[in-house]
């Protein structure tokens, strides 16, 4: 018999629901550090079809594109037969029409990353993924039927379709709201108008609540075929905590001698370190505001003097005529603007005043609002690469934990820094979260490889045919 792909088109309508849905809600995410899960084939929506973007017209225009459509083709598959058998898995048939909606919403997935979709290598890897999701997406159909996956009791069904309602209702009104003009001024009668219009324009495009449920039913189905396939997986705490140890190596390795590239992976990229390389301060700060046009004078005086010092270090000729001197004297015309404020400081520290409640006072950065920066300060290290300079000599020009630096001037305002504590050098603390984060992640990881292992082990004692066609589309074809 032949395969049939409706619940595709169904998990093709759902992906572009929940991704409104979430976009809209804003449900949000955690940070990415575990691993995703495991790698269960999956059908997303093409760009043409996704109604998440800003409605151009009214919700009456017809849509960009229907996610039912057949996806487009390059000139030679338009010629080839979209009922044409592509692979015949124990029987099932899988027809090329099948195959080119998988690959069609690949690509277009891919394609909102940055991906050049008209590369021939990425095409034909795109071709060769069709194929392998295609297979594994009807032996997992089919395992759910062998083990009675499929089958859900009244009470099952119940919960599914309740759940399914709500959802259906939420996403109606989102799209009511976003597509159908209702403001808070609209009549009922409005309101109602454009609920109408709304369900009409969803179903035009393949979205209703009877197909949602469908899919509702068919993602429930393939979440019990997958955790069939990764029963057994588990990750002991002994493992949990190896790894960690094996994160500490590679980072030590990585940024112990390299301030500047731990610097730059955990602070532009974010990426977490399992090691803090030594050297680091933490230090908090008062950021006092200074006239624009005294620290522009600054800024430009100081560029050109060491243009002009460059220059002289090259034998190359020079018109500049700026001196130390008239840096010098721009500087100070900062420090004297903010001088009253600074004694005003000086004179409630000599009086036990603590620090902290001077930033909270005087201080105009909002990062000492925030916790942690607001109690441990911000990491600085001698050789630091992300901090203006200034700030970085005035934090290292005292010594002792405690000790408030004289005023300097940066590139935002004077700043009177405290040297506030020692971080601590070495491996990271191993706290609970971490070793959550990282379980999670081991977890992921072994999930991973026993789905693969299991459908391996499926895909080979399947009886599975390829056509020509697909053989030439895998690059196997003799």
């Amino acid at each position: 018999m032949k395969k049939n792909m409706k619940w595709i088109i169904a998990a093709v309508v759902i992906v572009v629901l929940v991704v409104l849905a979430v976009v809209l809600f804003g449900n949000g995410s955690k940070d990415q550090q575990v691993a995703d899960a495991p790698a269960v084939p999956t059908v997303v929506a093409t760009e043409a079809a996704d109604p998440t973007a800003e409605p151009a017209a009214d919700v009456t225009a017809e849509p960009a594109a229907d996610v039912t459509a057949e996806p487009a083709a390059d000139a030679a598959a338009t010629t080839a037969d979209p009922k044409a058998v592509m692979i015949t898995v124990n029987g099932t048939e899988i027809l090329r029409e099948d195959v080119e909606l998988i690959q069609a919403n690949l690509v277009s997935t891919y394609a909102q990353y940055g991906y050049d979709t008209t590369d021939e290598t990425f095409l034909n890897d795109m071709n060769q993924y069709a194929l392998e999701y295609a297979v594994q997406l009807e032996l997992m159909e089919q395992k759910a039927a062998e083990k009675g996956f499929d089958q859900f009791t009244d009470e099952e069904k119940a919960t599914i379709e309740a759940e399914n309602a709500t959802n259906w209702a939420e996403i109606v009104d989102l799209y009511v709201t976003y597509y159908g003009g209702v403001t808070e001024e609209s009549t009922e009668e409005e309101k109602a108008a454009a609920r109408v219009n709304v369900l009409s324009m969803l179903e035009g495009m393949g979205y209703t609540e009877a197909v949602m449920l469908e899919d509702a039913f068919n993602s429930a189905k393939l979440d019990r075929v997958e955790a069939f396939m990764l029963e057994g997986a588990a990750v002991t705490d002994d493992e949990v905590k190896a790894l960690f140890d094996e994160y500490v190596k590679q980072d030590e390795a990585s940024y112990k001698e390299d301030i500047g590239m731990y610097e730059y992976m955990t602070q532009y990229y974010g990426q977490e370190s399992y090691y803090t390389p030594e050297g680091y301060r933490g230090i908090t700060h008062i950021l006092l505001e200074v006239d624009e046009e005294l620290l522009s004078t600054y800024q430009t005086l100081s560029a050109q003097l060491e243009e002009k010092e460059e220059a002289i270090a090259a034998a190359t000729t020079t018109d500049i005529t700026v001196t130390q001197a008239d840096v010098d004297a721009a500087y100070q015309a900062i420090i004297a603007s903010v001088q009253p404020t600074i004694d005003e400081i000086n004179q409630k520290l000599a009086e036990g005043v603590a620090f902290a409640e001077l930033v909270a006072t005087y201080g105009t950065d909002p990062g000492m609002e925030q916790e942690p920066t607001k109690t441990e300060g911000y990491p600085v290290h001698m050789d630091s690469i992300i901090w203006d300079p200034a700030f970085v000599q005035a934090a290292f020009s005292v010594d002792k934990v405690g000790d408030v630096a004289q005023p300097v001037v940066g590139s935002y305002g004077v700043h009177i820094v405290q040297y506030t504590r020692d971080v601590p050098a070495g491996p990271v603390e191993y706290t609970a979260d971490i070793q959550l984060a990282l379980h999670e992640a081991a977890l992921s990881e072994k999930e991973n490889e026993l789905f693969s292992a299991t459908m391996e082990a499926w895909m080979a004692e399947a009886q599975i045919t390829y056509s020509e066609d697909a053989q030439a589309m895998m690059g196997t074809a003799e």
